[in-house]
């Protein structure tokens, strides 16, 4: 298959603007609260399970996005004024709870990673409605493409996150992120 030079834009344009919904440094604090105790076996598979997850869901939303909003009578409107609602009764609980939930109670991986981490910090409404909307505008392969570039960024961010966190400081990273 031959990708043509407007398409390799196109694709760069489209990982780009992933890279910064997913925002991976800005999930940097939060992860970090999670697995700051954590040994080095429960890190591997805190990294395997964003590894996986996060492109997993991706392909799931560039390919069957449209249609499962179809299946639900859901118009892309609607999809983008929910995602906000959801987004600020996000913001409105860390902020009545004075931050992230408790965390002394998780003893695995899997009890954080998938939520609050992967979906919706990671791969959230702003994630899904972009890739239902690059669907809608531009060929599967070329999301597809994007979406595997911007989902091994940000898997490399959130690998060395630990590192990056030590270097830089949970300020900068916070500054960086924007939040």
């Amino acid at each position: 298959m031959i990708i043509r030079a407007w398409s390799l834009i196109d694709i760069l344009n489209m990982t780009g603007q992933l890279i910064a919904i997913l925002n991976p440094i800005g999930a940097i604090p939060t992860l970090s609260i999670y697995i700051i105790n954590m040994e080095p076996e429960q890190l591997r598979r805190v990294y395997q399970l964003v590894g996986i997850s996060v492109p997993l869901l991706m392909v799931i939303f560039a390919v069957g996005g449209r249609y499962i909003l179809q299946a639900f009578g859901v118009n892309l409107d609607a999809f983008r004024i929910a995602g906000g609602v959801l987004l600020m009764g996000i913001a409105m609980e860390t902020l009545m709870a004075g931050g992230p939930r408790a965390v002394s109670t998780v003893k695995e991986p899997e009890e954080f990673v998938l939520v609050p981490i992967v979906t919706p910090l990671l791969v959230g409404p702003g994630t899904i409605t972009e890739l239902i909307l690059f669907s809608a505008l531009y060929p599967i392969y070329e999301v597809i493409i994007a979406s595997l570039l911007s989902s091994a960024f940000t898997y490399a961010i959130i690998r060395f996150s630990q590192p990056l966190l030590k270097r830089l400081g949970s300020n900068t990273l916070k500054v960086l992120a924007g939040s």
